[in-house]
């Protein structure tokens, strides 16, 4: 029980990433992060088409189907959760498994949950994040760089908290 329930909890962390996305709109020069109405693993979108007048018979295969993924996710009926709230689900998810991933390999510590501790340990996290993906979404800045920064926050600010058992 000792392990599953860090797995579960990884799982957990990982279904909330699934749900979030960025919106890659090249030709307008800008990204955006949303919350799909679905899970899916692939995390960027984009639009081969863009603000061509190309018809989606004229794309190759692979447009193709990154076209229809675009216009499933990004441009549905449906209006789209608030881009901060997507990053509060990102934050949330990493958060879940860079805890359960530390708690799975320093086997000997364990985590204190107190709430005080995971409302600011994610404030904190989301602040930054904030920044680091307003830098994301205004210059040239790789989306898996933003990610590698968010972990590594979490990281330095959980890992001094696991304790020891005694």
């Amino acid at each position: 029980m000792k392990r599953i329930l860090p797995i579960v909890w990884i799982l957990i962390g990982g279904l909330l990433l699934s749900f979030i996305g960025v919106k890659n709109h090249p030709s307008q020069g800008h990204r955006m992060v949303i919350v799909k109405h679905r899970p899916s693993l692939k995390l960027e979108y984009y639009s081969p088409i863009g603000d061509s007048k190309k018809l989606l018979e004229e794309l190759s295969p692979e447009e193709q189907k990154e076209e229809l993924l675009y216009r499933e996710f990004v441009k549905r009926p449906e209006s789209h959760t608030i881009d901060n709230i997507a990053l509060v689900f990102f934050q949330l998810g990493i958060y879940l498994i860079v805890l359960n991933l530390l708690k799975l390999i320093f086997f000997r510590r364990k985590y204190r949950f107190k709430m005080g501790r995971f409302i600011s340990l994610n404030v904190i996290g989301v602040a930054i994040a904030m920044g680091v993906y307003q830098i994301y979404w205004t210059k040239d800045m790789a989306l898996w760089v933003a990610v590698l920064g968010q972990v590594i926050l979490n990281m330095v600010l959980i890992f001094p908290r696991l304790r020891k058992n005694a």
